[in-house]
């Protein structure tokens, strides 16, 4: 390291082996989602909101969440609700019908909208009715789409595999992608994750949705979960592989976070050489099958010219498209601004009932740092930095701000300089935890110092 440090200069020297120093002592804290803790932007960084400014950008991705799911994963921190009360999933999806009707009805006629994503949850946890009354309040939405695939739509392998009466609702409304979150296909390691009503149905639910007519099917898979074994990953993939998905995409397993059940486990949390290895493992499995990826991409795909994600994700990770944010707790964001919905279903209700557009929780307003960051670690969910979007985004040169972190990532084989940017260098996604630390702002390294302080006096 030294030598590297040297060359790119004393004072980023040792602001770089700080934050990596940090990184390698809590590399669970550096994951792709920026920040570091929620608390973070909601001591330093709460904001108001102009509605009426925001609904004029140009361009805007729409995200609908749908909360309910039958038990809550472990690995989830997603705002869930477990009630299995269908008059309560009706009068939401009623709700969400009615925002998503405001929204379009204030939209300028121009307004480019190139990806839109049904998530949650589980979406398809509705009946079949209910799905389509929200694909028809789509339907108007569609037409400032002008692009293919447009419309994505997650389900579970165990919905998909006994209801394809809501697969057809779904093709029938416009859908054309569908995402599959298998996460594993190992029994002892789902019902770890209180997973346990999947087992036994991936097969089946590939097998409906590929009579359903969807143009392209993704499946969802998770490594670092605890107890999985390499065996198990390879396991996982494989099964994938054989069902004919379109594309996979592989998540690594976040052990921080509110809400989220690994956040309490203190023991047995996969290294960052076990990351590594198993991605490492994916990649070559993946990308000998046929499919695609930039490496350091947690997305693959067999259709050539195709990251694999959402035309949503793709917008908002890759192109930094503005995005809202349908539903409780939702998130959106628009220029400098990211905010959240009320978090509770009730209260999100309630306040749609009351005719809000878009009922708001926490509001930030962020410095340009900050925006970078999270920017940043989201594109390298496709295992590289684009500065050519970066700087379209920004309006300032990428190298004019981390230049010199960059000499020391290149010097450290993390990263290999490319025509558009950089990329994650071929065997070093085991270092992913020190790259991401790498644009951490000087604010939350500090804000995260005091943390690991508190922490150890206590």
């Amino acid at each position: 390291m030294s030598r590297s440090c040297n060359a790119a200069g004393q004072s980023m020297c040792a602001d770089v082996l700080e934050t990596t120093s940090l990184a390698a002592r809590h590399p669970l804290e550096f994951t792709i989602q920026y920040p570091p803790r929620r608390e973070y932007f909601q001591n330093a960084f709460r904001g108001e909101l102009d509605i009426e400014s925001i609904l004029k950008a140009p361009e805007l991705l729409l995200y609908l969440h749908i909360p309910f799911c039958a038990s809550k994963c472990h690995y989830c921190n997603f705002a869930v609700d477990v009630r299995a009360n269908a008059e309560l999933h009706k009068n939401y999806a009623r709700l969400l019908v009615e925002q998503i009707k405001r929204l379009d009805g204030l939209l300028p006629e121009n307004t480019r909208v190139p990806g839109i994503d049904i998530g949650g949850g589980t979406p398809t946890i509705l009946q079949a009715g209910q799905l389509t009354e929200i694909l028809l309040a789509l339907k108007s939405w569609g037409r400032r789409a002008g692009a293919p695939h447009f419309l994505s739509v997650e389900t579970t392998p165990s919905i998909a595999a006994s209801h394809p009466e809501r697969l057809q609702a779904l093709v029938e409304g416009g859908v054309e992608r569908v995402s599959m979150g298998v996460q594993s296909t190992t029994q002892a390691v789902l019902a770890d994750m209180n997973r346990k009503q999947q087992l036994h149905t991936v097969d089946k639910a590939a097998e409906n949705i590929r009579k359903a007519g969807f143009r392209r099917f993704n499946a969802d898979v998770i490594f670092g979960l605890p107890r999985q074994t390499k065996h198990d990953w390879a396991e996982t993939v494989r099964h994938v592989i054989s069902t004919g998905v379109d594309s996979v995409t592989t998540y690594d397993c976040l052990y921080r976070g509110k809400g989220r059940r690994l956040s309490e486990q203190t023991s047995g949390t996969p290294s960052p050489d076990t990351y590594g290895a198993l991605y490492d493992l994916s990649y070559d499995m993946l990308t000998h099958a046929g499919f695609h990826a930039q490496y350091g991409s947690v997305n693959f795909s067999r259709i050539a010219g195709e990251t694999g994600t959402s035309a949503y994700f793709e917008e908002r990770l890759f192109k930094h498209t503005p995005y809202l944010g349908v539903g409780n707790y939702a998130s959106s964001m628009v220029g400098n601004n990211w905010w959240f919905a009320p978090y509770a279903v009730n209260s999100w209700m309630t306040r749609i009932e009351a005719g809000e557009v878009l009922p708001l929780g926490d509001v930030y307003t962020l410095p340009a740092l900050e925006l970078m960051a999270k920017q940043i670690l989201l594109s390298l969910n496709f295992g590289s930095i684009d500065t050519v979007r970066f700087e379209r985004r920004f309006g300032i040169a990428f190298d004019a701000i981390y230049n010199e972190a960059m000499m020391f990532a290149v010097g450290q084989n993390w990263l290999r300089k490319t025509q558009n940017g950089y990329a994650v260098a071929d065997g070093h996604f085991k270092d992913m935890h020190l790259i991401r630390s790498l644009f951490y702002t000087r604010q939350a390294v500090e804000w995260l110092k005091k943390v690991e302080q508190t922490h150890t006096h206590a």
